[in-house]
């Protein structure tokens, strides 16, 4: 689904993909909460870094936006629609949050890659092994890293394989919480390349990433804000 356009004066103009209006948490330290009245938008081929110092909410922010989190107030609007409770499935199909320690449940790499399919809201999608298989070259892995028990993968492994069952569900936004965290410099590379061409891939596609790292915030983004005790800076 591609961003709403209006037309003004004989020109379009695209509404965000996303866009956040006065988002508080609930969510409280020494009285003052951890997110407070935050907005932003999101436009198409947006690759959005988020910094802060630790602490500053921006983990907190990027759950908060996919309902991982409670909302104290203000809206969500989806491609200028408000994201209502019966829209949060749909909404998460579309904006994919992958954290710091990602989720991977029992059985194999590939029983993991395969089972997202089988949530209602992706049964119109199909799993591709070729598709999976090229994106693991990029990683320097074989087929038979398909067959790896989840449980035993190394944290810069999950990772991978978080980022390519995102990539796979073809979602408009991705949600980066420093996806590279446990990844060596190779593959470091190779996971901001692999992200960076996949939003130029798509016309309608964008990013939110959280890095402490310098040279990756240069490397990975076109836009910057950053957070500091909740409050947008």
């Amino acid at each position: 689904m591609a961003p709403v356009s209006i037309l003004d004066c004989g020109k379009t103009i695209m509404n965000p993909i996303l866009q956040i209006k006065d988002l508080s948490s609930p969510l409280q330290r020494e009285g003052v909460p951890l997110l407070n009245s935050v907005s932003f938008t999101l436009q198409s081929g947006d690759r959005l870094v988020l910094t802060g110092p630790s602490g500053s909410g921006k983990s907190l922010l990027l759950r908060t936006l996919t309902y991982l989190d409670p909302i104290a107030s203000g809206d969500i609007f989806f491609m200028g629609s408000p994201v209502t409770a019966e829209r949060v499935p749909y909404f998460r199909s579309q904006v994919i949050y992958l954290g710091q320690k990602p989720c991977l449940s029992e059985g194999t790499v590939e029983d993991n890659l395969k089972k997202v399919f089988e949530f209602k809201v992706h049964r119109n999608k199909k799993y591709e092994r070729d598709r999976v298989l090229e994106l693991l070259r990029s990683f320097h892995f074989g087929p038979s890293f398909l067959s790896q028990p989840a449980k035993l993968l190394s944290g810069g492994e999950s990772q991978v394989v978080a980022l390519i069952r995102a990539i796979i569900l073809d979602p408009v936004i991705l949600l980066l919480d420093e996806p590279t965290a446990s990844l060596d410099s190779a593959k470091n590379d190779v996971f901001e390349n692999l992200v960076v061409s996949w939003i130029k891939a798509a016309s309608n596609r964008s990013f939110i990433w959280i890095t402490h790292q310098k040279e990756q915030e240069q490397r990975v983004g076109n836009r910057w804000i950053s957070l500091m005790k909740g409050l947008l800076n």
